[in-house]
């Protein structure tokens, strides 16, 4: 009897332990997402009015970057059934689904790099002009961020592989974690791109 009665109060201390660290998590995440909002604010903010030089001139975009804005919507849609199945308690269907936004990140940034070597092969490089430096400054730091969550993600899979071993608070709050970085950079590419298409 004393036994199952310590159990339940070690379970439950180490369900309030896991929903704080949870909490440090998240905010940590949103304090960076602001900072990183703000470095791209001031980016953008300096690409608009730049745009008005008398040197500004569009290049036109290679198409690879609308294959690559499909990938990172698909890529969240995955991720966001990963975080619903691992709030479901089904650790193998999460981390294939974390595993399988990983994948379409990185079949992302090999588009990226892809868009780069076009742009290069018509002779088109930062100092081409404003625009040019723009969109190889932002669409860079943005391929940076993508790493690190990418480096994110793979973590994430590998604890919601082994979701049923570890503390399942903690580990759906790994999925939410992976999931906010995700869609943050998703919803950051559309921006991106949207803007760079209208100027």
């Amino acid at each position: 009897m004393q036994a199952a009665v310590t159990a339940t109060v070690t379970g439950s201390a180490l369900g309030v332990g896991s929903e704080l660290r949870n909490f440090q998590l998240r905010l940590g995440m949103w304090v960076f997402l602001g900072t990183v909002t703000m470095l791209f604010a001031a980016f953008s903010s300096a690409f608009m009015v730049r745009s008005a030089g008398t040197d500004w001139h569009a290049m036109p975009l290679p198409r690879i970057l609308w294959w690559n804005t499909g990938l990172i919507m698909l890529s969240s849609v995955v991720l966001d059934y990963g975080r619903r199945c691992a709030n479901q308690s089904r650790w193998g269907s999460a981390a294939a689904a974390v595993g399988g936004a990983g994948l379409l990140g990185l079949l992302f940034l090999l588009g990226q790099l892809d868009a780069w070597r076009q742009l290069a092969q018509a002779g088109i490089s930062v100092p081409t002009g404003p625009f040019a430096a723009s969109f190889y400054m932002m669409t860079g730091l943005h391929a940076l961020h993508l790493m690190a969550a990418l480096a994110l993600l793979g973590w994430g899979a590998w604890r919601l592989w082994r979701g049923a071993l570890d503390d399942e608070v903690a580990v759906r709050g790994v999925a939410s974690l992976c999931a906010t970085f995700w869609h943050f950079l998703g919803g950051l590419w559309l921006y991106l791109f949207a803007m760079m298409l209208l100027l």
